[in-house]
């Protein structure tokens, strides 16, 4: 629509009809133009906001879904980080583990080799003990057969775990006398001590006897060989 077209004279206008008629044909058609125009515009326009909200439903749809993985991708995330860590603690915890262990291998290392030594010098205590033993038998089986042939005793030996037992037996030339007359004796840490006397001495001669009560049931010998020589009297 061309806005000079409706430039004229009002006064010609009014005056003759035909210019009249003419001119209200032309607004008519200028305003069914603009009306279509105006239509068309409001269609487009509700089209395309109809397209924005469409789009803007279609874009909101993929925020939402967007958004729900970001929060899986997050969720995920914290529970890698939880699980780290949880792994530090464990290779931290392993790391203190295996120094402890080492420190305790040391430690059993320094026990083992000082056990070693303990056993060592044991079984070298034991030996020289052992040797000592023999040798202190060997002395008592040259004195059994000095006392056997000299003053008629007869001495036999039995040993046990830590603990020796002899048997003096008196008068063994005499079949009347013999397996009467005899005492029984224990050595263990290198101490003597009376086991048993046959026949019982009376209290008044067992009191002066080279011997001590101590606090088992056997008397302790203070000389042994005081202690023989009073038995046999």
């Amino acid at each position: 629509m061309n806005i000079q077209e409706f430039k004229c004279d009002i006064l010609d206008v009014l005056e003759n009809e035909d210019r009249s008629n003419s001119l209200l044909e032309k607004l008519i058609s200028s305003c069914r133009e603009f009306r279509l125009c105006v239509a068309a515009k409001i269609e487009k326009r509700l089209l395309y906001e109809e397209d924005c909200t469409n789009k803007k439903s279609a874009n909101a749809a993929k925020m939402s879904e967007l958004q729900q993985k970001i929060d899986t991708v997050t969720a995920n995330m914290d529970t890698i980080t939880l699980q780290e860590e949880v792994i530090d603690k464990k290779i931290s915890n392993a790391i203190k583990l295996q120094e402890s262990l080492k420190n305790e291998l040391v430690e059993a290392k320094k026990q083992t080799d000082a056990l070693s030594l303990e056993i060592m010098e044991l079984e070298l205590e034991i030996e020289n003990r052992r040797k000592k033993k023999l040798q202190q038998w060997e002395a008592i089986k040259r004195a059994c057969n000095v006392y056997k042939v000299n003053l008629d005793i007869h001495i036999s030996l039995r040993e046990e775990e830590d603990c020796q037992y002899i048997k003096v037996t008196f008068f063994t030339h005499n079949e009347k006398t013999k397996d009467k007359y005899f005492v029984e004796l224990s050595h263990s840490d290198n101490c003597w001590k009376v086991v048993c006397i046959e026949p019982k001495l009376k209290k008044e001669y067992f009191n002066e006897l080279s011997i001590v009560e101590d606090s088992s049931e056997h008397s302790k010998v203070l000389d042994i060989t005081l202690f023989l020589y009073q038995i046999r009297k």
